[in-house]
């Protein structure tokens, strides 16, 4: 069976953009009390930029993974910025941007892996 890969990037562009959605939304909540099943805040952040990292490079495969990661830190301080604002209720933290960072390293590392494993083949 032979995979469009036109279908396939346009599949994971729609998820990127949908998944980056949510990410906003769970963001800009005037609370942050939501149950996410990870005991810590920043793995959150991690888990999210790792999972927004991996459906971004999925679906614009061309970037280049320095503007992909540059892309990713910059969504993370623009969700700062907002959250430091005193409409929003919430509050700014420089460590949500650094886990956010880390979440994604391991979402490029996560894409490196597979393309090797793919080209391999």
């Amino acid at each position: 069976m032979t995979i469009d890969r036109d279908a396939l990037r346009s599949f994971w562009r729609v998820a990127a953009v949908g998944f980056a959605v949510v990410v906003a939304w769970f963001a800009f909540r005037p609370t942050a009390d939501v149950a996410s099943g990870l005991p810590w805040d920043k793995a959150n952040h991690a888990v999210a930029f790792l999972v927004l990292t991996m459906l971004t490079g999925l679906g614009w495969p061309r970037l280049h993974r320095l503007w992909l990661f540059a892309l990713m830190l910059a969504a993370g301080i623009a969700i700062e910025l907002v959250q430091g604002l005193p409409a929003i209720g919430r509050d700014a933290d420089v460590l949500d941007v650094l886990a956010d960072a880390v979440g994604a390293v391991a979402g490029m590392l996560v894409l490196w892996l597979w393309a090797r494993r793919t080209n391999a083949r």
